[in-house]
Order: structure tokens, then sequence, then C-alpha cells
């Protein structure tokens, strides 16, 4: 860039930044903690890259945890340990978070979700440990509870089955800033609000068009593409109102 506009001004080379990144990152990865007996670990697996995952272990004292705030952000938190592996268990789980008492002392909590190797490992840990405690992450909790309202709705695999050959259709095309957002193959129940959201804002624009019309798009290929949404309006506000009550129940029970 610079020199595209004939700045002849010296700049570190972008491999010299991510060294640098590197370096940081490994440091505060075998800094030495302080040993206390009201750390909180926060546990969860990477995504796996060819044979391997990693087990990433984030951690904050009780002592240290925001006042005014709901959530943590990354200056929070400290990251205490990340421990590759090609095939993950329980006991694995539950030798990986034996190995890093050694760095932080027992922990007075861990947070995870109940995948079946986090939690059993978790709760053998537990076991071992009686002064720590298992805390469901509540925002998976609140996946999985949409999962069970939604995985046997019919309407509701239609309705993602058009807005992924929608997002298919549209997105070579001059409606491409109507496509709907990307579902994610994993933890999609996570991400529900921002599809159902997209549905119901793309009604409304629909609608809108009815009386004044919008000359950026072709109206005959908006309807083409996006008129199915009409079908959905009454279900849209059903998921809606079950997000609704989902979404402000995790937040209370942060407070």
């Amino acid at each position: 860039m610079l020199s595209f506009l004939d700045l002849q001004k010296p700049v570190p080379s972008w491999y010299s930044g991510r060294l640098w990144l590197l370096r940081l990152g490994y440091y505060k990865l075998h800094r030495e903690q302080e040993r206390a007996d009201d750390w909180i670990w926060i546990v969860d697996h990477t995504v796996q890259l060819g044979n391997e995952k990693c087990l990433v272990i984030l951690g904050i004292r009780q002592s240290n945890l925001p006042d005014a705030e709901l959530y943590l952000d990354h200056e929070d938190v400290e990251p205490i340990a990340l421990l590759p592996v090609t095939h993950s268990n329980g006991e694995i789980v539950f030798q990986q978070l034996t190995q890093t008492v050694e760095k932080t002392g027992v922990p007075r909590e861990i947070i995870g979700d109940h995948g079946p190797d986090i939690k059993s490992g978790i709760e053998k840990f537990c076991q071992a440990n009686e002064h720590t405690c298992y805390v469901y992450d509540i925002k998976h909790k609140g996946a999985v509870i949409l999962k069970r309202e939604l995985k046997d709705d019919p309407h509701w695999s239609t309705f993602i089955q058009l807005a992924a050959q929608t997002s298919k259709r549209v997105q070579q095309t001059s409606l491409s800033a109507l496509a709907p957002p990307n579902q994610r193959s994993k933890s999609r129940y996570m991400n529900v609000h921002k599809l159902v959201k997209w549905g119901r804002e793309t009604l409304c624009y629909l609608d809108m068009l009815k009386s004044e019309p919008d000359n950026r798009f072709p109206p005959q290929q908006v309807h083409d593409k996006l008129g199915w949404l009409y079908e959905y309006r009454d279900h849209l506000v059903e998921w809606q109102d079950l997000i609704y009550v989902i979404n402000p129940t995790t937040q209370l029970l942060f407070t």
C-alpha cells in the first residue's frame, strides 16, 4: 500500500508482526501463574485441524472478576494451557486437567459444555477434588434448549434448507446484499437468532416494496428469490418469541 501511494516510509514486514505475536502468546502461556484456591477455569476443545485438536484452558481469579460487567473480555483471562491431542476421551481430559493443577493449584470452578469427553473428564476431576465445582456453560445450555424445540420441527428444517439454497442462488447476483447469514455446521443452534432476524427483517423489506419500490434491486427477481419467506411469517414470530425467552434468561443467570 505504501509503495502504491509512493510513500517512502520504512515499515516492518508482516512476518515480524506475526513473530512478535507468537512470542507474546508463548510467554503468556508459559509464564508462571500465581497459585491460589479461587481460580476459575474455562475449558473447551478447538476445532480439529487435520489429526489434531487442542484442549484450551483459560483462567481468571475469582477475586479478579469484573464488578460492573456481565461478561469477560479477552484481556480479563489468562491462557493457562493449550494441550494438543489426536484423540480425546474423559480419561484424557481428566489427566490434562490434573496436569494443569501444577500451574495454578486446584481451581474453585470449571466452566465447560456437555461434550461427552469434556463432561466426563471434568466430573472425574471434581470427584477427585471436592473443592472444585463444575458449571455448565449457559450459552450452550440455551442452544440445547433451542435444539430440543426446533430439531423435530418440520417447518424449521425446511426453512433452513431454503435459506441455504437462497444463499447460493443470490451470492453472485445483484441480490447478494439480501443473502441470509452463513449457517455453521457446528454449534448451529447458538446462531439461530441471526437466521431468524434475517428472515423477519427481509420480510419487512418485502412488505415495504409493495408500497415503496426499491430501484436498487429488480422487483421480480426479489420476489422469485425471496418470496418463499411469506409462508414463514407466523413461524418466524414463534421462533423469535422462543429466542426472546431463552436469551434474557441466559443473561439473567449471569447476574
